[in-house]
């Protein structure tokens, strides 16, 4: 008798954002079954039958269709991309009212589903939704994540990329801190072909005139912006983010990502009780261990700002709890 451990991702919310997390999935061939929920059913069943469209032309067959909140129960991985249509010129910490409205109820369903796989939240302001979703569902911190500043480093080191002319996969880094405005490069723990960043800058300062470690952290923070402000809004790359984060899982990888992660005390960052984004390595079981940078002083206090930051918007919810 042959048996199957069969994987199950749903995803909550098939706006632009949640669709797009829907596409990658199927194209990777990331799990078994892809379970779409909205609180317009037929946009679920729609996109479930457009995505199903293609199968035929996909490497590996993904059943995809629209679900409820019992599919939760034996899920895998449950990714939250609902949220507020966001306005021009807003802010994510401006949408967090009109935001924990959509999550609050979505969170409670979940909850109540039985679901104790790993929880993704996407939606945005992610840190403080993520420390939200830890406290609303009850599930142990490992199992909550946050897309965070996964997204920030993959366009930091596209950035690069664009500037350097290399494979941005050559740059090893990260952003940290708030996936926002607080958001920072620890430019002390970069290195690219072999030697820090900053030291390659120097080496190359002919080839690269007028390029600094700061202009590329504030195109970094900007980029989502610019994105929205050519065309409407962001959905690529955090849907192909997302996707790399539920690989990750599902498949055990073991990667080292910067996630959302309730950070409580650990090493030197000195930070409790607050989600933020820091290199966490990444299993089947969710966040395992935290990597230490060792960042300098300057670094470590931005660092601290940052938390204030989310701190200070998740007790603007904490009412809700």
């Amino acid at each position: 008798m042959v048996t199957s451990n069969r994987s199950r991702v749903v995803v909550v919310g098939t706006g632009s954002v949640g669709a797009a997390v829907a596409d990658a999935i199927v194209l990777q061939g990331l799990c078994d079954e892809l379970v779409l929920i909205n609180h317009h059913p037929d946009k679920a069943t729609g996109l479930a039958m457009d995505l199903m469209d293609g199968t035929e032309f996909i490497g590996r067959f993904v059943s995809v269709r629209r679900g409820d909140w019992s599919d939760c129960r034996d899920a895998d991985v449950v990714i939250v991309t609902a949220g507020p249509k966001p306005k021009p010129g807003e802010t994510r910490f401006q949408e967090l009212g009109a935001a924990i409205d959509i999550v609050d109820p979505i969170l409670a369903e979940i909850r109540d589903s039985g679901f104790d796989g790993i929880l993704i939240m996407v939606s945005n302001p992610v840190d403080v939704l993520s420390w939200f979703a830890w406290k609303r569902t009850g599930l142990p911190r490992a199992q909550v994540i946050g897309s965070g500043a996964a997204l920030d480093t993959a366009r930091l080191k596209a950035i690069i990329g664009e500037i350097t002319r290399l494979d941005p996969r050559m740059v090893s880094g990260y952003v940290i801190g708030e996936h926002g405005e607080s958001q920072f490069v620890p430019w002390s723990t970069v290195s690219f072909i072999g030697k820090s960043f900053t030291q390659y800058l120097e080496d190359n300062r002919d080839r690269y005139e007028g390029v600094t470690l700061e202009g590329i952290e504030e195109r970094t923070r900007e980029r989502g912006m610019t994105i929205k402000r050519l065309r409407g809004g962001t959905s690529q790359g955090i849907a192909a983010t997302v996707a790399g984060i539920t690989r990750t899982i599902l498949w055990n990888e073991r990667r080292v990502l910067p996630v959302s992660t309730l950070i409580d005390g650990e090493y030197e960052y000195d930070e409790h009780d607050v989600f933020l984004s820091l290199p966490v390595a990444l299993d089947a079981s969710g966040v395992g261990d935290f990597v230490d940078l060792h960042l300098t002083d300057e670094e470590l206090a931005r660092f601290h700002a940052s938390a204030r930051v989310v701190r200070e918007h998740c007790a603007m919810i904490a009412d809700r709890l």
